[in-house]
């Protein structure tokens, strides 16, 4: 059986060849990213080139803010509980009962949110979308302690045809001071076996512990339904490092930007959106600022063969006097302003795509830009990115409240929940491009109606509350309480119409006084009732 070690080589040419690629994104963009050794170095002191231009590194930031924003976003619930109909039905679950689970579920809900909130989570996950567009691969590790990246340099990934992950092996290098007790002991323990027989005498400890470093392999196996992994250092199996977990409930997750058949590993949103016009806008901004600097050098000519002497020139002091003839002397001018012109109109032509590309602020320049041609900007914007958030939705939203909600099962936080009738179902990223879609066509379909039919039409053919409550789900807006139910609406008119009749009465009695008495004294009557005799 081969060692972890052994894997983690024999996957390092096909993980080195994805991530040259990337690292020739980070260097257009964010080049610290991904460093230029392929080894998982501690202490990386690599020094990197910096761009010529800066809407990479701004865009990639931006992408990897929305993208978090709308996979977790702080302000809004991004998952709910589904409950089976179908399951429901056989086991004769009532409406009532029905609603008993809801609410149950809604509060195992905003436990998990709250779990979430109190954790870094978003922290580790805006680093690992940076890495994802830049570079296209990520590995994640849910842990009880919180969340946690590796980088493309620290593990290589094995997947079926289908794209289900088979192995992955991570590779850490520690220093030597800073592995468990138990872990310095068998390696010390391995150490004096091999030096048995030996004259040379093995060096203090301190001074190893100062100057090593060991290499960490974590395993990972995914084999039916379960997730198995174990550490090993120096081909020993760490004692006490093994774990194994169901397949649905695992804590490694393996993300890729997008998907490609029979291929283990993804590609950058950089390399199959903006790799081509970031290398021209690179060059088109260095050759600017080239001649830029030269065109803005000041240098003087001086006939050889004139009275005006360079030496008098250069050192006299401003405002002086200096024997010679204007025409000796001659200004050196570039004279490459039409040129840096149409490169500077080239640069900012691309620079619009590559703002559409990374959904920067990008609006047409005109002196009236309205808010209806921003809105709809953003929304083709949104939607071109849509497959980015399927796939993360895949292989990342769903296996991760998956394992958080097991982690406070486990933590006795919150009740076990029966597979087979409660499911996790996102409500934003994909499903927020969706809804902003049916938000569209609804919105468009109520203004085509109302300047058909008017606006009186408008209330003939409509359900008002129908349509409310598709506009607020279409927006993302939770309505329990905050809109209207039906039977509120019939008490708020059948007490207006009780009003409105009491208030008839009224005038009609104000013109009889013979009605008006009456009238006074059956409210008086009503306000003062008789008391029975004791």
């Amino acid at each position: 059986m081969a060692t972890a070690e052994q894997r983690y080589r024999s996957g390092e040419n096909d993980r080195n060849w994805v991530l040259d690629k990337g690292r020739n994104s980070a260097r257009l963009t964010v080049p610290y990213l991904i460093p230029e050794s392929n080894d998982p170095v501690t202490n990386n002191k690599d020094t990197y080139a910096v761009p010529w231009n800066g809407i990479g590194a701004r865009g990639v930031l931006n992408l990897a803010s929305r993208m978090l924003l709308a996979l977790l976003p702080p302000t809004q619930q991004f998952f709910r509980f589904s409950l089976d109909e179908a399951a429901l039905a056989q086991q004769g679950v009532g409406p009532e009962q029905k609603s008993q689970y809801e609410e149950a579920l809604s509060k195992i809900e905003r436990m998990v949110l709250r779990e979430i909130e109190a954790s870094n989570d978003r922290v580790v996950l805006h680093e690992a979308l940076l890495h994802l567009i830049v570079a296209g691969n990520a590995l994640l590790y849910v842990s009880t302690d919180g969340l946690r990246v590796f980088h493309l340099n620290r593990y290589v990934c094995f997947r079926d045809p289908m794209g289900n992950p088979l192995e992955a092996v991570t590779c850490e290098q520690l220093p030597y001071y800073a592995l468990p007790e138990k872990v310095r002991q068998m390696l010390e323990e391995e150490e004096e076996e091999d030096l048995k027989g030996l004259y040379k005498q093995p060096e203090p400890l301190e001074a190893k512990e100062e100057e090593k470093n060991c290499k960490v392999y974590t395993h990972i196996k995914w084999e039916g339904d379960q997730v198995k992994w174990h550490q090993e250092v120096k081909n020993k199996v760490v004692p006490g490092s093994e774990g194994k977990a169901p397949k649905n409930l695992s804590p490694w997750l393996p993300l890729r930007m997008t998907r490609i058949d029979s291929q283990a590993y993804g590609v950058g949103y950089v390399e199959s959106a903006a790799i081509a016009d970031l290398q021209t806008v690179e060059a088109l901004c260095q050759a600017i600022a080239e001649g830029a600097l030269a065109s803005a050098a000041v240098r003087f000519l001086v006939k050889p063969s004139g009275v005006t002497k360079a030496a008098d020139l250069a050192k006299a002091p401003n405002g002086s006097f200096v024997t010679g003839d204007p025409s000796d002397v001659l200004a050196l001018q570039v004279q490459k302003s039409q040129d840096l012109s149409v490169a500077m109109q080239g640069k900012e032509q691309i620079e619009r795509r590559l703002a559409q590309a990374f959904m920067l602020n990008d609006q047409r320049n005109a002196e009236r830009v309205t808010a209806e041609e921003v809105r709809m900007t953003q929304l083709i914007t949104e939607q071109s990115i849509g497959s980015i958030y399927s796939i993360l939705q895949t292989e990342f939203q769903v296996p991760y409240v998956a394992r958080k909600l097991d982690i406070l099962t486990r933590e006795n936080k919150v009740p076990k929940l029966p597979d087979d009738l409660v499911k996790p179902i996102m409500t934003v990223g994909l499903a927020a491009v969706g809804r902003g879609h049916e938000l569209e066509q609804l919105v468009r379909f109520t203004q085509t109606l109302a300047q058909t039919v008017g606006p009186e039409g408008l209330a003939q053919y409509l359900k008002p509350t129908e349509l409310i409550t598709r506009l607020a789900y279409s927006m993302g807006i939770d309505t329990l309480g905050l809109i209207k139910t039906e039977q509120e609406l019939q008490a708020e008119a059948q007490q207006a119409q009780e009003q409105a009749r009491q208030q008839a009465l009224l005038q009609s009695a104000m013109g009889d006084p013979q009605k008006l008495a009456n009238a006074a004294q059956t409210a008086n009557e009503i306000a003062n009732p008789p008391q029975e005799a004791q």
